[in-house]
């Protein structure tokens, strides 16, 4: 008995995987390295098996020339939608770092074994929060959901880098204005902080204001922290629609 294996669905189930896989590799909450390199292939293949049977048809030639150019543009497309993910979700980090930037907690920064990078304490912890929040409501299946859905509209053809350049461009915009509106409320506390320190310096020269004030807004941040969170599971609720958004204008 002999195994047949059809090169279109082959050719396509190779593309299918590329485009998930990249995908994979990009987007949060999969890209760290807290979710292994093995289970982002298995996840790719048993995904791209799903999609292979009704995009076989779709594929425009078997030829090396077509099959080369058509990777190509799957990696393009998973790298295109996974990064208007992580732009957006990034927001979140960006937002603990301004108050940890404000409260003078940059110097506590650490490197991050996960995210590859130096991580200051409130930032992390703001980036950990929203991961929990991301994976506790289900939201990574959208995720999973919209990169399944993007072979509907763009199967394997049609990438419009102007339309993917401009939506890039404004999940960028997005990224400053979520980043701000998180962080909002303990700049705003810490901003105030700030203006008493200046008046106390004013009216007592001889406190070391340098001691105080990192006390001072020390308290504040652990004070005030818990109160600032309660305001993340919506936010990352928006983040979570602006991203799926994004990624419907991507495919068109």
């Amino acid at each position: 008995m002999g195994l047949t294996l059809d090169p279109a669905q082959a050719a396509t189930f190779l593309m299918a995987s590329v485009r998930i896989l990249a995908f994979l590799l990009v987007a949060p909450p999969f890209a760290g390295a807290a979710v292994p390199a093995r289970v982002k292939v298995g996840m790719s293949v048993v995904l791209a098996m799903l999609v292979t049977p009704r995009m076989t048809s779709t594929l425009a030639g078997l030829d090396t020339a077509s099959i080369f150019m058509g990777i190509i543009y799957q990696a393009a497309m998973g790298v295109a939608l996974g990064g208007i993910i992580l732009i957006l979700f990034s927001a979140v980090q960006a937002a603990g770092q301004l108050i940890d930037f404000s409260a003078a907690f940059s110097s506590a920064a650490v490197f991050d074994p996960f995210s590859q990078s130096s991580s200051t304490p409130v930032g992390r912890l703001y980036q950990m929060l929203a991961t929990l929040l991301l994976f506790s409501s289900g939201g990574y299946l959208l995720f999973i959901g919209g990169v399944l859905r993007s072979f509907d509209a763009a199967p394997m053809s049609g990438f419009d880098l102007g339309r993917v350049g401009a939506t890039l461009t404004e999940g960028v915009a997005n990224f400053f204005v979520a980043a701000l509106q998180i962080a909002a409320p303990m700049l705003a506390a810490l901003f105030m902080a700030e203006l008493l320190l200046g008046l106390m310096a004013k009216a007592a020269p001889q406190m070391n204001m340098l001691i105080v004030g990192f006390g001072a807004k020390s308290l504040l941040v652990l004070g005030l922290g818990g109160t600032a969170l309660v305001l993340l599971p919506r936010a990352v609720e928006g983040i979570v629609d602006m991203a799926l958004r994004g990624m419907g204008a991507i495919v068109g």
